[in-house]
């Protein structure tokens, strides 16, 4: 047993060839262009960030994705999929041990070997029968296997982040086709009460017609009008309906479950909310595209060292005996001619010691792999700088995005005030008698078309909103552990 400890701890106190990887500095701005002090928000309002839109049945439905959704339940198998793969890894450090079962009748020649009698030297039959096991042990003096083993330990770390990355996709796509099926909703009612008082424009048009008080051009567009209004309606149900089909695609249901719970409308939920932006440093913990960018170059370098061992000689211990380039025998067990005395103390047989492995001559094919590995290594290197970049211009794009709605958002807001001021003067004067019914129709129309404005902005904010949050990296701890 000393000696065994010995040996094993001879073995992976060895040399580690190849290069050790360092995490690479990456040079961050130290804010961002579109930053607003005023929209800050505290580190906790970002967990769970669709919450803060307040919206019970949004939550439901991202917690029916979380745990239903195809794409997320294939990320979760390729976790599961690297963590074995990270056990196999592991188990080349140590000795594979095999059952061997054999039994064999052979019928020799009888013109080899003759007597000069002519008869044969050899037996004209033969019976084999063999019981025992092997063990074979590539000793790791290169540091191959403890390379292999580590990048496949990053493997799995990586697999894990693009999985963070998928829900975080999941869960936004689901909150964009929440709001969009509200604001459309929303649409289809203003639409309709458009429709509603176009019909009643047509009428009071034609009755001051048929007086003598319009003519025939005014009259026949607002015909033209009502019916491109009419239009519109059949456009926005199909794609509420196609929204909706695409929210229970999401939740990996069939689409037909999912329009019962949109029967009735409701309001879009609110954009007007502090973001935890933080800094641009942040993005390196909190965007999993880039922690999984970071894992893959650790475990590209690594596998430079795995190519690397492979210039060396490969030392195993074995107990295999072989025959004619067959194995015939093991580490321990019996060997006999005969069944009667197969597990007998002399049919006892067994063999150990060392082998080496030393591929001198390849015609560069190590060296081109080494190449290979290197290459792998810098696309890695090059593939983490381009998504840090790509994170830094997804949060600009974002932040400028919400930021100017806003602003959008707020005039429409004041048009929408105006208007319905406009409205309710143009009631009162109608009621003095002062102006037409068709006065103040028109002056609805007016309401209804900056209402409409006004929730199309509504839309674009919120979802500017969760574009924002899923550039900021949104918030999700892992959910399987370490292999």
């Amino acid at each position: 047993m000393k000696k065994f400890i010995v040996l094993t701890s001879l073995v992976f106190a060895g040399c580690m060839v190849g290069p050790n990887y360092r995490r690479p500095e990456v040079s961050m701005p130290s804010k961002y262009e579109e930053n607003k002090p005023e929209v800050a928000a505290a580190e906790d309002d970002f967990l769970q960030w669709w919450k803060e839109l307040k919206d019970p049945l949004l939550n439901s439905l991202i917690d029916e994705a979380v745990t239903s959704n195809y794409d997320l339940q294939i990320a979760i198998e390729r976790i599961l999929q690297a963590r074995a793969q990270y056990r196999i890894e592991s188990s080349h450090l140590w000795p594979s041990f095999d059952f061997n079962a054999v039994a064999t009748r052979s019928r020799n020649s009888q013109t080899f070997f003759t007597t000069s009698e002519g008869t044969s030297v050899l037996p004209a039959y033969k019976n084999l029968f063999i019981l025992g096991f092997d063990a074979v042990w590539e000793l790791d003096f290169w540091g191959k296997f403890r390379r292999g083993k580590r990048a496949a330990f990053y493997q799995w770390e990586a697999v894990n982040e693009e999985a963070q990355n998928v829900l975080i996709s999941v869960i936004s796509e689901v909150a964009l086709n929440y709001v969009n099926i509200r604001a459309l909703q929303k649409q289809i009612e203003l639409t309709k009460e458009k429709i509603r008082i176009g019909e009643r424009g047509v009428i009071l048009t034609n009755d001051l017609f048929m007086a003598g008080l319009a003519s025939e051009i005014q009259l026949e567009n607002l015909i033209a009008l009502l019916e491109n209004n009419r239009s519109v309606v059949p456009q926005l149900e199909t794609s509420l309906k196609q929204t909706i089909f695409a929210l229970a695609y999401l939740l990996g249901k069939q689409p037909e479950g999912l329009e019962s719970q949109f029967a009735s409308a409701a309001p879009i939920p609110s954009g007007l909310h502090k973001v935890p932006i933080g800094l641009p440093s942040d993005l390196l913990r909190r965007r999993p595209d880039i922690r999984a960018s970071e894992r893959q170059l650790a475990a590209a370098t690594e596998k430079i060292g795995v190519a690397v061992a492979d210039l060396f000689p490969h030392v195993s211990l074995t107990g295999n005996t072989f025959s004619g380039g067959q194995l015939i025998g093991s580490t321990w067990g019996y060997q006999s001619s005969s069944l009667d005395n197969l597990l007998s103390s002399a049919s006892n047989a067994w063999s150990v010691g060392p082998s080496i492995f030393w591929n001198i001559i390849d015609f560069g094919r190590i060296r081109a792999n080494i190449a290979v590995q290197n290459s792998l290594q810098k696309q890695a290197l090059l593939s983490y700088e381009q998504t840090v970049i790509s994170a830094l211009k997804d949060v600009e794009g974002a932040l400028i995005a919400y930021f100017e709605e806003q602003k959008r958002r707020r005039d429409y807001a004041n048009e929408v005030t105006a208007h319905r001021r406009a409205l309710q003067l143009a009631e009162d004067l109608f009621v003095a008698g002062l102006v037409s019914e068709v006065d103040v129709l028109n002056a609805t129309k007016l309401v209804i078309d900056s209402e409409s404005s006004l929730v199309s902005s509504d839309q674009s904010l919120t979802n500017d909103l969760i574009a924002l949050y899923k550039a900021l990296g949104g918030s999700w701890q892992p959910c399987c552990a370490s292999p």
